[in-house]
């Protein structure tokens, strides 16, 4: 019996058919010249094929090229229109990078943008080039640019093994797979070495330099074969691109979904790229899960984010994110059944004893009940220092003694009132009184303050109410157990309270943000008066998240955008944040403060669209930093007023 064809996907089709219709017309075009490294020719080749579309007379300038002093890459520039740089004052030094709009303004059908990777300085409009590159895209242009290997995000671990250097510059994946055309320029190893070694890739004291370390020749054998792999990936992309729009009948779809588990560990960015990479070979979904442990154990401040660094990297990667609460294990295992995943990916564990003691081994529990595959990678960068952006953020981290002096304060109080009952109460039972501040400063100061208290009452007990008086020894040996009875108790209710004080939290908010969301939907969704709806939107977002909100809406000459509604503290919004605003409402896209695109702003400015049309902007400030799931809220509540918007606005 022969097997029945698959039929295509509607969904797929519809996609396609919908870039048949206008993708072409609407989008640029986007080609990468790919190496293994610098110096096989990637600049050189690219203004060959610039050369060629000029000879055709199509129009071709040259946004940004580096030649880097070599003489056959700075012939091939002559002739060529060279779109002047954007100067950048930074820290008193003037530097030049892309100018954007200029060359947007100049609107050529080809444009040359070398060194796609390329972080931009502090001061242009978006903090990396490739996203330069995808407002020229979007804006019809069709690009020509450069790129090595090791500057892929989903092997940036891979190339950090093989060379044993961590590159900082990196471009995720997506910008690749929405290339139209990858070409791999090569060059033998031996030809490489040659050149490097004539002066025309580095200078010669740069070259011997680089020989010896990143340009060592199993380093160069390992890149290149990684690079001719990505490659030929690449073409299998292509061709199932193409049998998809003939209407080519296949095994489109796969049954495969892969699930990473996501800690707030720097290894986890190890997890998340090779999950990344997975799913590219195996064109699958793939997933990173976070579980919020019910025992309670509070994060560290650098765990916090580093956690929230992790969760970035997989929604840059396009991997969907999700945070869960309650047994690590079993949330998992949940997760993994509703959601069908075939393949699971953990790191060995990186917990505490006193944490696998209570909870057991989540990777053994995890196989035991899950039917999908168990993945599990080992950790090689346990002793890794944390990357510098994570080093500043910590160093501007205050440390707060507030709980530790209620820990004192607490004690001192009991003190106090069990010398008022003591001529009533037998000795025996004063430490039962102390466990009473153990609790007390647990649900109100943490888990630390907690345990901290229990020391404290122990040591009190001991001081003030056990012979001889005021002094830590004591003469009946029997106390002993009293008193490691009374610290292990105090230690564990201060973990139970610690536990039950975040749980409470944590349902707290998520109840707030859920209730408050359905409480605006229903509102908007009744209302019929455009100022109520804009009250009612910046008030509720404004008592949900506690941050400023005011939404833009464009004037009746639908030229410029004005502050029609806004809630909260008078917080500055001035014309730099109404350009930030204006660019937002002209690109669909969000920008500002937390991301990657005008980043200098104070605010965070979010696209209100509905049905592909952009009915306005909504901008929030605060104090501090905005958590990818607080984004995820922000963008629920931001659908639900755009949503409402539409049914008023023409």
């Amino acid at each position: 019996m022969t097997d029945e064809p698959k039929r295509p996907d509607p969904d797929e089709l519809l996609r396609l058919i919908k870039g048949e219709e206008g993708g072409e017309d609407y989008k640029g075009y986007l080609k990468i010249f790919l190496g293994y490294v610098a110096g096989v020719g990637k600049t050189y080749r690219m203004l060959s094929e610039a050369r060629v579309l000029q000879d055709r007379k199509k129009d071709v300038v040259v946004g940004l090229v580096e030649t880097h002093g070599r003489k056959e890459t700075e012939i091939l520039l002559k002739d060529l229109e060279i779109i002047p740089r954007q100067e950048i004052n930074y820290k008193g030094i003037i530097l030049e990078e892309l100018d954007l709009d200029a060359i947007l303004k100049r609107k050529p059908e080809f444009v040359l943008v070398d060194e796609l990777a390329h972080n931009n300085v502090p001061g242009a409009r978006h903090l990396k080039r490739y996203h330069d590159v995808e407002e020229l895209i979007n804006a019809g242009i069709k690009v020509y640019t450069t790129l090595n290997i090791q500057h892929i995000e989903s092997i940036n671990d891979i190339v950090q093994q093989i060379t044993g250097v961590e590159v900082k510059e990196t471009v995720p994946d997506r910008i690749i797979e929405i290339a139209d055309k990858i070409e791999l320029v090569d060059i033998p190893i031996d030809e490489l070495i040659e050149r490097m070694n004539e002066g025309k890739v580095y200078i010669p004291e740069k070259a011997e330099q680089a020989i010896k370390s990143f340009f060592k020749k199993r380093n160069l054998v390992a890149l290149r074969e990684l690079a001719l792999r990505y490659a030929t990936i690449h073409v299998d992309y292509d061709m199932d691109r193409y049998l998809k729009k003939d209407n080519i009948l296949g095994p489109w779809e796969t049954s495969n979904r892969i699930m990473v588990c996501v800690s707030p560990s720097i290894s986890s960015m190890r997890l998340i790229r090779i999950a990344n990479r997975l799913a590219d070979r195996f064109n699958s979904e793939w997933f990173a899960v976070y579980v919020e442990p019910s025992y309670g154990f509070t994060m560290k401040r650098e765990e916090s984010i580093q956690l929230e660094k992790n969760l970035e990297l997989t929604e840059e990667l396009e991997g969907k994110v999700f945070r869960l609460t309650g047994s690590i294990a079993d949330e998992i295992v949940s997760f993994a059944s509703s959601k069908n995943i075939t393949l699971i990916l953990m790191g060995h564990s990186q917990r505490s004893r006193l944490q696998e003691f209570i909870a057991g081994s989540v990777i053994n529990q995890v196989i035991s009940k899950s039917d999908a595959q168990i993945l599990v990678v080992e950790n090689e960068d346990k002793k890794r220092e944390p990357p510098e952006s994570l080093r500043m953020d910590l160093n501007t981290v205050k440390y707060d003694w507030k709980p530790y002096g209620l820990s004192f304060l607490s004690i001192g109080i009991t003190v106090v009132i069990c010398f008022l009952i003591s001529p009533f109460v037998e000795a025996v039972n004063i430490p039962m009184i102390f466990i009473i501040p153990v609790v007390i400063t647990s649900l109100i100061a943490g888990r630390k303050a907690g345990i901290l208290t229990s020391l404290l009452a122990v040591a009190s007990f001991d001081f003030f109410f056990v012979q001889p008086y005021f002094s830590f020894s004591f003469s009946d040996v029997r106390l002993i157990p009293t008193f490691l009875v009374l610290f292990i108790v105090g230690i564990i209710t201060s973990l139970l309270a610690d536990t039950v004080k975040k749980q409470v939290e944590y349902t707290r908010q998520r109840e707030t943000f859920i209730s408050s969301l359905y409480d605006l939907s229903k509102d908007l969704l009744t209302s019929h008066d455009l100022d109520d709806i804009l009250e009612k939107s910046t008030r509720y977002i404004s008592e949900s998240f506690n941050y400023d909100v005011l939404i833009l809406l464009p004037n009746d000459d639908n030229n410029n955008l004005e502050v029609v509604s806004r809630f909260g503290t008078k917080r500055d919004f001035d014309k730099h944040e109404n350009g930030v605003a204006t660019w937002v409402f002209q690109h669909g896209q969000a920008a500002g403060c937390g991301t990657e695109t005008l980043s200098s702003s104070k605010w965070f400015h979010i696209p209100l669209k509905a049905q592909e049309k952009i009915m306005g902007i909504m901008a929030l400030s605060s104090d501090v930093n905005i958590t990818t799931e607080q984004r995820h809220l922000i963008e629920a509540f931001a659908s639900v007023i755009s949503l409402a918007l539409s049914n008023l606005i023409p």
